[in-house]
């Protein structure tokens, strides 16, 4: 195996995509990538991620000395913030939009309830002369994300503008599988390091406890309902769980029923009381406004993967965390898949839903897939020991996604000595860092990629 240098290879990486850009001009991000919704924008801001300072259209400076408080209600998405502008500090909300014009749009400007909005941030440079107004007529500083940032917090890349150069296979299939072999690591390297990144700024906001919180449930959420379970995780945080865990993450994921239907079971009916009955003192300090209900995807999923398993997971995630904080390190990989592999419920074991009929064998709640993956992109990649790098270039997957298999062929067509290498996890990791910075955005006919690996070492 090649010697890892987790530094120097993402290093040599990133070196490569700066090549690119310079090669076509493109030094500066533009603005062209494509907005998030608006639950997606407030958690990023929310953790941090968006920055904690800028430059206002017309008011000068502005640091963020407080995020303030996440609405749960109608009205501003953040409640009691503290912000200072030009060394003068101002209290009150905030409200964060893709576009200024959204302002207008949704009727902010007339509504009272956002009298009190001192900072309106967004994702888009409005027009030269827009204006943000309160309904007494007060222009709201108006504070633009830079572009660059955004595509930061999103793990997206610049775009590259370029000019066909030819089929992006052809320089590859001259390259010895040593040379793919080390490209490949300098990109699954680069991918760890902004994901490291993205992790130690969760963490200065929130907290290291909050931020492995919002990791597991990143994980358990898969690709369809990633972003609910890391906003239920924000909306209902660790800290404040404590013995109601169950109770407060299912009434704030609004899976809870006021009546279960007829055809529910015996002991379905006796575990949601009991869930209920822990939810309902709590429901005033947790429950959502419709408006800002989690978007929860329910298709295509098998029965197993229903988001009320995944909270249910999540719950007893929070029930053990004593036990889990001390097994996030690599040292403690194999400890940690254990236990969390061996997590059990009275009823979650054997059941998809609240209301569905009792399994015919019991299915884990948290199966090894799912602990790989959190170990590959959290895990490994926090812990800075040789050891951590080492053990994550070695780790393998049988079940090649279909993304990787479709980058794979593209780039490399049928090289049974590159193809080989796709079990590896941090290959696969590595081609869908490559697909998300070239393959995404542009057509092989017309991509810079195979071009600077000319000058690969």
């Amino acid at each position: 195996m090649l010697q890892p240098d987790r530094q120097k290879d993402a290093d040599a990486y990133h070196a490569l995509l700066a090549r690119i850009r310079m090669s076509c001009g493109c030094a500066e991000a533009d603005d062209e990538t494509a907005l998030p919704g608006e639950m997606e924008i407030q958690g990023l801001w929310h953790a941090g991620l968006l920055g904690n300072s800028g430059e206002t259209l017309r008011h000068g400076c502005v640091r963020i000395l407080d995020f303030g408080e996440w609405n749960r209600s109608v009205g501003p998405d953040f409640l009691r913030a503290e912000i200072e502008i030009d060394g003068i500090r101002h209290h009150g909300d905030i409200e964060i939009d893709p576009t200024a014009q959204d302002w207008e749009r949704h009727g902010h400007g007339a509504n009272p309830d956002y009298t009190n909005v001192v900072l309106h941030i967004v994702l888009r440079r409005p027009p030269d002369g827009w204006y943000t107004r309160d309904a007494q007529h007060r222009d709201i500083p108006i504070l633009p994300i830079v572009p660059s940032q955004l595509q930061q917090a999103l793990g997206v890349s610049r775009p590259i503008p370029r000019e066909s150069v030819g089929l992006c296979r052809a320089p590859l299939n001259d390259m010895p599988v040593t040379a793919i072999e080390k490209l490949l690591q300098a990109a699954a390297a680069y991918r760890a390091q902004n994901k490291r990144r993205t992790f130690c700024c969760k963490q200065e906001a929130l907290g290291a406890d909050q931020a492995w919180f919002e990791a597991f449930a990143e994980t358990l959420g898969y690709k369809i309902n990633k972003l609910p379970m890391q906003m239920l995780a924000r909306r209902a945080p660790l800290q404040r769980l404590k013995r109601h865990a169950e109770g407060i993450l299912f009434g704030t994921a609004g899976f809870l029923y006021p009546m279960l239907p007829e055809q529910a079971s015996p002991d379905a009916r006796i575990y949601h009381r009991h869930v209920w009955d822990a939810w309902w003192p709590q429901r005033e300090q947790f429950a959502l406004e419709e408006s800002r209900a989690l978007p929860w995807r329910f298709a295509p999923l098998r029965p197993a993967n229903h988001p009320q398993r995944r909270v249910a997971a999540l719950a007893l995630i929070a029930t053990n965390w004593r036990h889990i904080q001390t097994r996030l390190t690599a040292e403690h990989a194999a400890e940690l898949s254990k236990f969390l592999t061996g997590l059990q419920h009275p009823y979650w074991s054997t059941h998809c839903t609240l209301p569905s009929a009792e399994l015919k064998k019991s299915v884990a709640l948290i199966g090894p897939d799912r602990v790989k993956d959190f170990l590959v992109n959290h895990v490994y990649v926090q812990d800075e020991a040789p050891y951590a790098w080492q053990t994550y270039l070695a780790m393998r997957n049988r079940d090649i996604p279909q993304r990787v298999q479709l980058t794979a062929h593209h780039l490399f067509g049928e090289r049974q000595d590159v193809l080989s290498l796709l079990p590896l996890m941090h290959v696969q990791q590595a081609l869908l860092q490559i697909d998300a910075d070239f393959c995404v955005r542009h057509s092989c006919s017309s991509c810079l990629f195979p071009e600077q690996l000319c000058q690969w070492h």
